[in-house]
C-alpha cells in the first residue's frame, strides 16, 4: 500500500512540476507538457493498479487453495501437450512408412 501512495505522490510532484514549468514556456509547450505528464501518470498508475491487482490475486489463491490448484493445472497441460507432440510424430512417422 506505501508503494501505491509513493507512486501516485510522485505522479502528482511530476504533474505540478510540469504545470510550473508550462507557466514559464508558455502555450504550445505547456499543451506538449500537458499531455506527456498525462500519459506518463496514466501509465504509473496504470501499472501500480496491475501490481495491486496480482498481489492481491496471489494473497486471495494462496488462501483458497488455488495456487495448488494452478500448479497441478500447468502440468497436465504440459503432460496433455506431450502427448499431442508425441502422437502428431507417430502420425507422421505412420505416413512415412505406408509411402
Amino acid at each position: 500500500m506505501a508503494k501505491i501512495k509513493k507512486t501516485a505522490e510522485q505522479a502528482v510532484r511530476r504533474a505540478k512540476a510540469a504545470g510550473a514549468q508550462a507557466r514559464r514556456q508558455g502555450g504550445q509547450l505547456a499543451t506538449q507538457l500537458a499531455k506527456k505528464t498525462a500519459k506518463q501518470a496514466g501509465k504509473t498508475v496504470a501499472r501500480v493498479r496491475r501490481d495491486a491487482a496480482a498481489a492481491v490475486t496471489k494473497i486471495a489463491d494462496k488462501v483458497t487453495g488455488r495456487t495448488r490448484k494452478r500448479k497441478r493445472a500447468k502440468v497436465v497441460a504440459a503432460v496433455v501437450g506431450a502427448a499431442a507432440v508425441a502422437a502428431a510424430a507417430g502420425v507422421a512417422a505412420a505416413s512415412r512408412r505406408k509411402q
